[in-house]
């Protein structure tokens, strides 16, 4: 399953790009872009983003000056189908959407028949059973069976599933205690060995091929052995009425983004870098191991206290990479990662595929001038502009301008955590911990 954008006219006429997984491309003048036309004048520096699950794939203008055009309409989004033309500058793009199995009109995957040659096993929701509309898109990668197993539920038994908390065998769901982009939160009792748990639950937004599944789950057993005082303990996992349950230590606290904002005032220096000190901590032992988060933000970030005062714990290791590198999050730039985009370096916006741990470098450094300012790294964009041209090309605003009582050299250490280039930031965790360590 993959999608192939064919370049039909301008400087770039006759090349191709092929996605085969969870990824973006960017077309405009700037150098940084993954289609660089820097002799095109009539594009802007970052003129349009396409984001990629195969099959499906998403176009967003990126607040360009003479506008992007699907089929010769201006639009400022679109869904994408397979044979849809693009119009960006003097070039001119064409999508095609290749697939395992037959494909539809609209570039999805059809519901097949039991028994094709390569195709998708018919499809029924997993809920009620009821047939797929015959154009419905599945998302994952295809095991190569020559019927490869579908979940599927609803848009009835989706809702339905989402209202209420569902049974998760052997635990006892006892309150909600949080709601996020990826799902809900639960307080939770185990029925035999009555330990408490924070149960999340999450639905994919797709139907998804049991091969995804299966690989999420792999990939998420492997994150399950990472042990270390400052990472929230990952105890199991299954999946029930389509919905996917991770079983979690219980953090009795709230989370770094609350803890700011109940401040009521500017966050003390101190507190606030020994808080990211540890978060810094948890890092060094996850990327010794190969981990990378990926999504470190304030909100991912848990508090808890003891007789020592704060702990920080980073929440949600690996689950945000996982669970989209396999498919199972549909399309992730539409809304849901407005709280996420201001702690992403530009590097992972760039390139989802080969995000390094310099990548959670920068995002913990954006967090903590979070926490000293109240404001993310960047103002606002002015007009409801596009965040993702805002990464891409503004740099970072100087935190003396938001906050003139951090010390100078506290500031001179944050903007070198903070640079676009990964190169030119700490080489590890442990050296940024040792260089915000005199602040504590």
């Amino acid at each position: 399953m993959r999608v192939i954008l064919e370049v039909l006219q301008g400087p770039r006429k006759g090349r191709s790009f092929t996605f085969d997984r969870h990824d973006t491309f960017i077309v405009g003048r700037s150098r940084f872009v993954h289609c660089p036309m820097s002799d095109d004048m009539a594009l802007s520096r970052d003129h349009f983003m396409i984001e990629i699950n195969p099959p499906i794939c998403e176009l967003r203008d990126l607040g360009s000056t003479n506008g992007t055009f699907v089929n010769n309409e201006r639009v400022s989004r679109a869904r994408l189908a397979s044979g849809d033309v693009i119009a960006a500058g003097q070039s001119l793009f064409r999508v095609r959407v290749e697939l395992g199995s037959a494909t539809s009109e609209s570039g999805g995957a059809v519901a097949g028949r039991p028994g094709e040659e390569g195709g998708i096993a018919a499809i029924r929701c997993s809920g009620c059973g009821v047939a797929a509309p015959m154009d419905v898109t599945v998302t994952g990668p295809v095991s190569g069976e020559a019927t490869e197993v579908v979940e599927w539920w609803c848009p009835l038994c989706r809702a339905e599933s989402g209202a209420l908390p569902q049974p998760v065998p052997h635990y006892t769901t006892l309150r909600e205690i949080g709601r996020g982009a990826m799902g809900i939160v639960y307080q939770a009792r185990h029925n035999q060995t009555g330990q408490m748990a924070a149960l999340k639950l999450i639905m994919p937004e797709t139907a998804t091929t049991r091969t995804a599944i299966d690989r999420f789950y792999r990939e998420m057993s492997v994150i399950s052995r990472l042990r270390h005082p400052n990472i929230v303990e990952w105890y199991e996992q299954g999946m029930t009425r389509g919905q996917f349950w991770f079983a979690m230590e219980l953090v009795a606290g709230t989370n770094l983004e609350a803890l700011v904002n109940e401040q009521g005032g500017p966050y003390p220096v101190n507190q606030a870098c020994r808080l990211i000190c540890q978060v810094l901590k948890g890092l060094e032992q996850a990327h010794r191991m190969g981990f990378v988060h990926r999504d470190i933000k304030p909100e991912n970030i848990l508090i808890t206290r003891n007789e020592d005062g704060l702990i920080a714990k980073i929440s949600d290791f690996g689950l945000a990479k996982s669970f989209r590198g396999v498919g199972l999050s549909g399309l992730t730039f539409s809304g849901e990662m407005r709280g996420t985009i201001p702690f992403m370096p530009p590097e992972q916006m760039l390139d989802f595929k080969t995000v390094t741990p310099l990548a959670d470098l920068y995002s913990t450094a954006a967090t903590l001038y979070y926490m000293l300012t109240q404001n993310y790294i960047y103002d606002e964009p002015a007009g409801g502009g596009d965040l993702i041209r805002m990464l891409l090309e503004e740099r970072p605003v100087p935190i003396l301008q938001r906050r003139r009582d951090i010390p100078r050299e506290l500031a001179a250490v944050i903007e070198k955590c903070l640079a676009r280039e990964p190169k030119e930031r700490f080489p590890d965790a442990a050296s940024m911990r040792r260089a915000f360590k005199p602040f504590c």
